[in-house]
């Protein structure tokens, strides 16, 4: 007989979904310096390294809007949450401006899904007179990634170069994904 993971431990799940995506978003900006110094890159170049990811995100969300919800929530995040996964683990084995911003815009595709699709699934899950606190729940996740993510993130770049925070949140990424 199967058992029903409870509704706090989903609410967890999509939490750490949504850091692990917030933070490879966030992280970008303040790897500037490093980024355009061992990259060669200006500052237009770079700003497309950071766009990329926004520009994805919209355009497929928007791509998908009208035939998303046909799919299975769960089955979906699965696949589009291995999708973003695979992405920054590519950000992170990337060897020059022109790889990187390709994974930043397949990273963006996969996590602006990400994003949408955890919502959904607290919407789906939670009674409405519970449901504010469970999206609160979930929306912590980008506080968190700013406030912890993000430092943790520069201090990984500063000791192991600044592929370093992509394979770590690519790590992270995978266990939240077995879970």
């Amino acid at each position: 007989m199967s058992r029903l993971p409870s509704e706090r431990l989903v609410l967890l799940v999509l939490a750490a979904i949504q850091f692990t995506h917030i933070m490879d978003f966030m992280v970008m900006m303040p790897l500037a310096p490093q980024l355009m110094r061992e990259l060669d890159l200006g500052a237009g170049q770079f700003s497309s390294l950071v766009a990329a990811y926004s520009v994805s995100a919209g355009i497929v969300g928007l791509l998908s809007a009208p035939f998303i919800d046909r799919f299975d929530r769960r089955t979906l995040l699965l696949g589009v949450y291995a999708g973003f996964t695979g992405a920054t683990l590519l950000c992170g084995l990337a060897t020059n401006a022109h790889t990187l911003l390709i994974a930043r815009a397949i990273g963006g595709a996969f996590g602006g899904i990400s994003g949408s699709l955890c919502l959904a699934i607290v919407s789906d899950l939670v009674p409405p007179m519970r449901r504010a606190a469970g999206i609160g729940i979930v929306m912590t996740a980008f506080s968190f990634a700013a406030a912890i993510g993000v430092p943790v993130g520069l201090q990984l770049a500063q000791v192991w170069g600044w592929r370093m925070p992509f394979l770590a949140v690519a790590g992270v990424g995978a266990l939240v994904w077995v879970l």
